[in-house]
């Protein structure tokens, strides 16, 4: 087999294989990630989120408009790990009000500190 015949034929393999090893996150930057177990207390948001190894609470900022409530994330995760929750405090003076969230938001057993 001609030499040229062989590396047309894995320069489009080789680009499937590339094309198979990136990664997406759920949770680009930018974006709203799904919230789990969010409980509010009179001075923070607890929540779990999605991790792939390396979210860090830096991560995310909150926002607080009114009654509504809204965690963005500021840096993707690109760790390669297997996804599990992880539980964050993040602090903010609530009141007494009732509050109504902007992400999407689950309920989960799987938390880990």
């Amino acid at each position: 087999m001609p030499k040229k015949i062989i590396i047309s034929l894995l320069l489009p393999l080789l680009a499937l294989v590339n094309a198979g090893c990136a990664t997406m996150t759920d949770d680009q930057a930018g974006e709203e990630p799904v919230l789990f177990n969010p409980v509010i207390n009179a001075g923070a948001l607890e929540v779990s989120v999605v991790s792939h190894g390396c979210t860090k609470a830096e991560h995310f900022y909150l926002i607080v408009r009114g009654d509504e409530i809204e965690l963005r994330r500021t840096e993707p995760d690109f760790c390669r790990a297997a996804p599990k929750l992880v539980r964050f405090a993040f602090e903010y003076e609530f009141g007494d009000a009732a509050y109504e969230f902007k992400n999407e938001v689950r309920y989960a057993n799987r938390v880990t500190r």
